[in-house]
Formats: structure tokens, sequence, C-alpha cells
């Protein structure tokens, strides 16, 4: 719960303007009878008066999403920061297994070089010719 909610929670809640008169006049010109008149509008004022969000409600949704806007941004900018530091370590990684893998081929090179000829001279007089 977060402090605004908590502020919220210990205050008297907040009222809904319904003039409960005026309802029941309005039922009573219409055939109810005053028990009947006064349990209607006792019943929507209670009704409204738990489901109807209030400024205040509206106040502490948007300070809560506030809040959870500006700890979002917070991680999108961390996540950034992390595919940066992820992308510079590839980049590195990358950067070494090419300059091994160059390194092998030239090693390769030589070793072809150097042993070529007498590899293809002990094929061929593996073969009979010379």
């Amino acid at each position: 719960m977060t402090a605004a909610n908590e502020a919220l929670s210990t205050e008297t809640p907040a009222t809904v303007t319904f003039d409960t008169l005026k309802a029941t006049q309005e039922l009573r010109k219409t055939g109810f009878e005053d028990r009947q008149a006064e349990a209607v509008v006792t019943t929507i004022s209670k009704a409204m008066s738990e489901t109807v969000a209030t400024k205040a409600d509206l106040q502490l949704v948007r300070s809560d999403f506030d809040l959870l806007r500006s700890e979002f941004e917070i991680l999108r900018s961390e996540f950034e920061s992390l595919r940066q530091h992820v992308d510079s370590r590839l980049d590195a990684l990358e950067n070494r297994i090419i300059l091994k893998l160059g390194g092998l081929i030239v090693t390769m090179a030589f070793l072809l070089l150097a042993i070529g000829p007498f590899y293809i001279r002990w094929v061929m007089s593996l073969m009979g010719t010379s």
C-alpha cells in the first residue's frame, strides 16, 4: 500500500452528492409510499457512496499510475544500459573469435605449405609413381 493509499484509508470515506430529499419527493409524486420511497433512496444512496469513484479516488489512481510510470522509466533505462553492456561484451567476444580463427587459418596455411610437398611425394610413392 502506498503512502497515498494509507493516508486516504485512514480518512473518512468521501461522499457523493445525492439529494435524497428531492429523490424521495419525486418517488412519492409517482405513487410510492413514504417507506418505499425512503427505502429506494437509501439503497441508491448507499450504493453510490460505496461504488462511485470520487475525485480523491481518481487522484489516488493517478498518483499510483504516475509512480508506476516513473518506475517503468527507471527499469527501461536500466534495461537499455544492460543491453549496451551485453552488446559491447558480444562485440569483444566476436573480435576475439575472429582473431583466433584468423590465427588458426594462418597456422594451417603454413602447415600446408611446409608439409604439402612432402605429403604429395609420399602419396605419389604409395601409388608407385615418382
